[in-house]
C-alpha cells in the first residue's frame, strides 16, 4: 500500500463536502486533479471509497473507514507541527522591522511612538 498525505487530504475534502467539484475549489485543484487524487488513492488501497446514486456520491463502508483513518492523521499532524512549532519558540506574532530612514520619511505621531523605533 503506497499513498500520499495529499490524496489523504483530497479524499477528506471529497468525502466531507460529498462533492468533487467543491472539494477542488476548497484546495484551489481542478476537478480532474482532484478525480485523479482519488482515483490513485483507490487502486493503491484497492477498494472504491465512493460510489455513485445518479449524479450523487456516497461513502462506502471503505471510504467511511479511512474517512476515520484520514482525520486521525491529519490531528495528529496539526498537534506534531504545534509540538514542533513550541520547540523551536515559534509565536505567531507581528513583528515589525524599520530602515533608518524610515525615521526622516516618517514623522513621529508621539513621543512612546518614536521611543518605540530603535535606529
Amino acid at each position: 500500500m503506497h499513498l500520499t498525505l495529499r490524496q489523504l487530504k483530497v479524499f477528506e475534502s471529497v468525502a466531507r463536502h460529498l462533492n468533487y467539484t467543491r472539494a477542488a475549489q476548497e484546495l484551489f485543484l481542478t476537478q480532474p486533479a482532484v478525480s485523479m487524487q482519488v482515483k490513485q488513492l483507490e487502486e493503491s488501497l484497492g477498494v472504491a471509497l465512493f460510489g455513485a446514486l445518479g449524479k450523487r456520491i456516497h461513502l462506502t463502508e471503505a471510504g467511511r473507514e479511512v474517512l476515520g483513518y484520514a482525520r486521525t492523521v491529519t490531528q495528529q499532524l496539526d498537534e506534531l507541527e504545534g509540538v514542533l512549532n513550541h520547540i523551536r519558540g515559534f509565536r505567531r506574532a507581528l513583528r515589525i522591522s524599520v530602515a533608518t530612514t524610515a525615521t526622516t520619511l516618517f514623522p513621529p505621531c508621539s513621543a512612546p511612538s518614536r521611543a518605540a523605533i530603535r535606529v
